[in-house]
């Protein structure tokens, strides 16, 4: 019994000893690591508008987690002050990433 409880500290012992340095250099890079770069682009043909204060968001292609997928140029309402920015991609020391678009928040009102 006194062997085995001593195997236990030791053990212990060693194990908290042992903990794991983590080096973080500057901000973790934006993007999300994915498979491989993106399709080409598809043509698409954009449609009149229908009016009102809307904006054109091209089709691009949005990683899912496991594949591309293609998301169809659509209009959406204009939000004032905000600007849509498409999707990147980029290859960064052999390993593609993917950043998700979006609408830039609108400045603070004065």
């Amino acid at each position: 019994m006194r062997k085995t409880l001593a195997a236990i500290i030791a053990a212990a012992a060693v194990l908290s000893c042992s903990g794991c340095v983590v080096e973080t250099v500057g901000a973790p890079l934006p993007g999300v690591a994915v498979g491989g770069p993106p399709p080409a682009p598809m043509h698409e043909t954009r449609p009149p508008t229908p009016g009102g204060r809307v904006v054109w968001v091209s089709g691009y292609w949005h990683w899912t987690g496991m594949q591309y997928t293609w998301i169809p140029g659509h209009w959406e309402e204009e939000r004032p002050g905000a600007i849509w920015r498409a999707p990147r991609y980029s290859l960064r020391e052999g390993v593609y990433f993917y950043e998700p678009g979006g609408w830039s928040a609108p400045p603070p009102p004065r």
